[in-house]
Parts: C-alpha cells; structure tokens; sequence
C-alpha cells in the first residue's frame, strides 16, 4: 500500500509542472489515486471499496504531514495573521485529497473488476 500511495504523491507532486497539464491540477488526486493503486496489491477481488477507502486513508494521512509541514514552515517564517486560515486550509485540501484520491482508487477497481 505504501508503494501505491508514493506514487500517487509524486503524480501529484509533478502534476503542477507538466506544461498545459496543470490547469487540471483539481483532478490530479484522482488520477493520482488510479495510477496509484494499480500498484497495490493483496486483496481479495470484491473488496474494491475496502480498498479504495483504505488508500484514500493513507494518502490522505501523508498529504496532511506534507500540508502540516508546509504550514508549519510558513507559520515559521512569516507574520500571517490569519492562522484559522491557514490551517483551515490544510484541514480541507487534506480531506479534498484523500477523497478525490480514494475515488480515483475506487474507480480503477470497480474498472479492473469488469474486464
């Protein structure tokens, strides 16, 4: 799962940087969650929502580290007055990301079961 999950952050990661691709960076965690669990493996072939949720899970866990500590940083470095926003923000791309992501992964799944 571990592997699946740095995959899918790294598609998100480049995803910003590929030229005329980064317009549609809103949906990259949910291409990053198709790509991404296609490298998961180990479970049984009806549990596709198990599975997607339990990805979604963890990429929603590590992009919250990764928010975390950018927020952090930031806290850090800047005067920002407005802390509730910023952590707010975190709280919301976290769940934004991690569902969007299971989605993906729900989706590849449901489509690998039907073939």
């Amino acid at each position: 799962m571990l592997k699946g999950v740095l995959i899918a952050f790294l598609v998100v990661l480049v995803f910003p940087v590929i030229p005329l691709v980064h317009f549609l960076y809103p949906f990259s965690p949910f291409i990053a969650g198709y790509i991404g669990i296609g490298v998961v493996g180990g479970y049984p072939p009806g549990a596709a929502g198990r599975k997607a949720l339990v990805f979604g899970l963890a990429f929603g866990a590590w992009m919250l580290v990764a928010l975390a500590a950018a927020a952090a940083i930031v806290t850090i470095l800047v005067d920002f007055g407005y802390l509730w926003l910023m952590w707010g923000g975190v709280a919301v791309f976290t769940g934004y990301f991690g569902s969007m992501a299971g989605l993906g992964a729900w989706y590849a799944e449901l489509r690998r079961q039907n073939r």
